[in-house]
C-alpha cells in the first residue's frame, strides 16, 4: 500500500469506528421494538439491505422493466447494478452480500479521497473534521445500504480531486460514470468547466487553442447511451423519467406542493409517530441545508457548491422534502462550511457532533427495522 500520512491513517481510524458502530446498531436493532415499532418481515438478514436495495439487486439479476402505472426498475440508473452484476459474475458471491461489501469499499475510499480533496484548501485538522462530519452525518447509514450512495459520492469526490490535480481526462471519466449512477450526477459537469476555466485565468480563447477539455463531454455520451437504451428497450427514450411518477416524483409547483405536504404531516396526523415522523428529519435537513450553504459560501471553494445546489434545486422542484437528508449526504460540499466553522470551536463542535451521532444511530436503527426514513 502507498505510504500514508498521519492524517490518512487517522481517516482510516475514523472510518473503522464509524463502520463498527453502524454495524453494531444494524445487527442489534432488529432485536428491539422502540418507538412503537416492530421487527422487519424480511428474509434477508443484512442489516441495511432494505427498501430500494431489493430493486438494485433485482436489476443486476433480471434486468430492467418499465410500467407507467406501477413502480418499475427503469427509474434506477444502471452503473450500480451493473457493478454488482460484474463482481457477481467473477466471484459468484450473492448480489445482496456483494452490495454490502462493495459499499464498505466505496465508503472507505470516499472517506480517504474526501480528506485528500480537503487538504487542497484546509489544514490537516480541519480536513479530518470534514471527513468526520460527513461520515457521521445523520443519513450516512445509506452508505452501507444496498443503494448507490457510496459509489455516487466516491465518483463525485474523485471528479473534484482529479480536476484540482488538472487531470482532465480522469475527471471527465469520473463524471461520465457519475452521470449513470444517479440522475443528478450530470450536475457535476458545470463544476468541471468552472474549474477548468479558473485554471486558465478565465480566458475563453483557450477553449479554441487547447482541447484537453474534450473529456468533459464523456458524461453526455454515457447518459446518451442510457437514453438510447430506454428507447431501444421500451420505445421511450425518457422512460426513466416517466417511471419516476409512480414513485411520487415529478415536476411540481414547489411552494404549493410543499405547503400541502406540510399541511398533511403537521395537521392530519401525529408528527411524532408512524409514517409521519420522518418529515421532522426532512424539514430539519431542509433548514440546515440553507444554514450550511451560507457557511460554505464563506468557507468552502465556491465552485464545489454548484453541485449540491443543483441537486437540491432539482429535489425542490419535485415538490417534496422526502429524502432531503440523503441529498445533503450526496451534496457533501455543503458540509465543508459547517466543518470549517466548527474546527476552531471545541465545545460547539462536540455538541454538534454528539447530536449528529445520536440522530444517525436513531435513524439507522429505524431504517433497519423498516421504518420509512429513506
Amino acid at each position: 500500500m502507498m505510504n500514508m500520512s498521519t492524517g490518512q491513517k487517522t481517516v482510516i481510524k475514523i472510518f473503522l469506528v464509524w463502520l463498527l458502530l453502524l454495524l453494531i446498531v444494524g445487527f442489534l436493532s432488529p432485536a428491539f421494538s422502540l418507538y412503537g415499532g416492530k421487527k422487519c418481515n424480511v428474509k434477508n438478514q443484512l442489516p441495511y439491505y432494505r427498501w430500494d436495495s431489493f430493486w438494485y439487486t433485482s436489476i443486476s439479476r433480471h434486468g430492467y422493466t418499465f410500467s407507467e402505472d406501477k413502480n418499475s426498475a427503469i427509474a434506477y440508473f444502471p452503473l450500480y447494478p451493473l457493478t454488482i452484476k460484474f463482481f457477481h459474475l467473477i466471484s459468484r458471491v450473492r448480489e445482496d452480500y456483494l452490495s454490502f461489501i462493495l459499499n464498505i469499499i466505496f465508503s472507505f475510499f470516499a472517506s480517504l479521497y474526501l480528506y485528500r480533496l480537503s487538504r487542497f484548501d484546509h489544514a490537516e485538522k480541519t480536513s479530518l473534521m470534514i471527513v468526520a462530519i460527513w461520515l457521521f452525518f445523520p443519513s450516512s447509514y445509506f452508505l452501507l445500504s444496498g443503494y448507490p450512495e457510496a459509489l455516487f459520492v466516491l465518483l463525485a469526490i474523485l471528479s473534484l480531486f482529479f480536476s484540482r490535480k488538472k487531470r482532465w481526462l480522469w475527471a471527465g471519466v469520473s463524471v461520465a460514470l457519475l452521470a449513470v449512477t444517479k440522475p443528478y450526477g450530470i450536475f457535476m459537469l458545470p463544476v468541471l468547466f468552472f474549474e477548468y476555466a479558473a485554471t486558465r485565468d478565465w480566458n475563453y480563447k483557450i477553449f479554441f487553442k487547447k482541447f484537453d477539455w474534450l473529456p468533459f463531454f464523456l458524461p453526455i455520451l454515457t447518459l446518451g447511451a442510457f437514453i438510447f437504451f430506454n428507447y431501444w428497450k421500451f420505445g421511450n427514450p425518457l422512460a426513466f423519467l416517466a417511471a419516476q411518477k409512480t414513485w411520487g416524483r415529478s415536476l411540481a409547483s414547489p411552494v404549493s406542493a410543499l405547503l400541502e405536504e406540510a399541511r398533511h404531516y403537521l395537521l392530519d396526523g401525529n408528527i411524532f409517530s408512524g409514517g409521519n415522523f420522518p418529515y421532522l428529519i426532512y424539514l430539519s435537513s431542509f433548514f440546515f441545508s440553507i444554514f450550511a450553504f451560507f457557511l460554505s459560501w464563506k468557507k468552502a471553494r465556491r465552485s464545489y457548491l454548484i453541485f449540491p445546489v443543483l441537486i437540491l434545486i432539482a429535489a425542490f422542484l419535485t415538490g417534496t422534502l422526502t429524502s432531503w437528508d440523503r441529498y445533503m449526504l450526496l451534496g457533501f460540499p455543503l458540509l465543508i462550511g459547517p466543518a470549517v466553522y466548527l474546527s476552531g470551536k471545541k465545545y460547539l463542535f462536540a455538541g454538534y457532533f454528539l447530536a449528529s451521532v445520536l440522530v444517525l444511530f436513531t435513524l439507522a436503527s429505524l431504517f433497519v427495522r423498516c421504518y420509512p426514513v429513506e
